[in-house]
């Protein structure tokens, strides 16, 4: 997912203008690791790149000095959760928001945390292999099921689960046991998956190689959301 935003900014002429950020613990770490390597594969030099602590950072003010200072044309950055909502809405504070434009990993404004962001996420960019504004039949179908169902959209979590227990559906009809090794096989067999909500996707070394969509925040009749900008083509995990 974050592979996919270097290569897109190097592509988009950023090749000497981004600051990256993230939380430091393994997970931001391997983003920031995998975005650097697609982006100085395409020609790219990050500005300058930090990380936060994990899980302490409430104040993100001197970081922000600091991406003001790099010279940075823009930013990419990985957090979720609480940390999402704290670091995007202190950024539009700080006045970055309308000068250094923000571009994330797609957990940024995934789900719950979009409308708790509000205004200060309208025209962050992300990478993800889902948003409910997906245009195909098995989207349509699957998110007004679950609206129907919990009262909101789906998230990239619940196209997850779905997706799981879709895929292990597929596998117990031609598994020839219920073992472990039984139903690897079996999975390894299922081929594309041409009925997803994140749109159709296979298993290769035991990861999807699926579809990573470029998305926008917009307000929609009122409603944010991540709007689809271009689909990126299918991608594969990276080599670690």
């Amino acid at each position: 997912i974050s592979a996919a935003m270097g290569t897109y900014l190097a592509e988009s002429g950023l090749t000497d203008g981004v600051y990256a950020i993230a939380p430091d613990y393994a997970a931001g770490n391997e983003v920031i690791a995998g975005f650097r390597s697609a982006f100085e594969a395409g020609g790219g030099t990050l500005v300058g790149s930090t990380t936060t602590p994990f899980g302490t950072t409430s104040d993100y003010q001197p970081f922000l000095t600091g991406i003001q200072q790099s010279g940075a044309r823009a930013t990419f950055c990985f957090y979720s959760g609480a940390e999402a909502i704290t670091f995007v809405k202190q950024y539009q504070q700080f006045g970055l928001a309308s000068t250094i434009p923000l571009y994330g990993s797609g957990f940024l404004t995934e789900g719950s945390v979009l409308p708790q962001q509000g205004q200060a996420a309208l025209g962050v960019q992300t990478t993800l292999h889902y948003s409910d504004q997906l245009d195909n039949p098995a989207n349509t179908a699957f998110v007004q099921a679950y609206n129907d169902k919990h009262g909101e959209n789906p998230s990239c979590f619940s196209v997850a689960s779905y997706d799981a227990a879709n895929v292990l559906n597929r596998a117990l009809g031609s598994a020839t046991a219920l073992d472990g090794d039984a139903l690897s096989a079996a999975l390894g067999g299922v081929g594309e998956v041409d009925d997803s909500p994140r749109g159709p996707w296979s298993f290769e070394n035991q990861t999807p190689r699926q579809h990573v969509y470029l998305r926008k925040v917009e307000d929609s009749g009122g409603t944010l959301v991540n709007a689809i900008v271009q689909d990126l083509g299918l991608k594969s995990q990276p080599a670690a």
